[in-house]
């Protein structure tokens, strides 16, 4: 069994770094109101978590998710970093859009894909 990363000990759940994400021309990332099949929404934990890279293989580590900017503003991991640019929370139609006519790939399980690059 895979041992928890100890830096992740300071992640407060709130599940929006596991929701779907464009990521723009310019590199701006965008959150989606799509959750990850594996997000509990109600616990807002991962139900695969020990499993979460092989099972969903666009769940991105810590150190991914930071260099590519995935998590918001106000997240431990990130909050501290100069220069960091946090993904915008508020997506738009175009963006809506942009994404369902994506038809992507299916991940171990069958679910589609969360993460797009344009």
């Amino acid at each position: 069994m895979a041992e928890k990363n100890d830096k992740e000990d300071i992640c407060r759940q709130c599940g929006r770094c596991c929701c779907a994400k464009l990521i723009l021309d310019d590199n701006e990332i965008v959150y989606l109101p799509y959750p990850c099949p594996y997000l509990d929404e109600h616990t807002r934990r991962c139900t695969v978590y020990e499993r979460r890279h092989a099972v969903n293989p666009n769940c991105l580590t810590l150190d991914e998710g930071i260099r590519l900017g995935v998590f918001p503003a106000d997240c431990p991991y990130v909050a501290d970093l100069k220069g960091y640019r946090p993904p915008r929370e508020q997506w738009t139609q175009q963006d809506l859009e942009l994404y369902s006519e994506w038809g992507g790939e299916d991940d171990a399980d069958g679910h589609r894909n969360t993460r797009r690059k344009f």
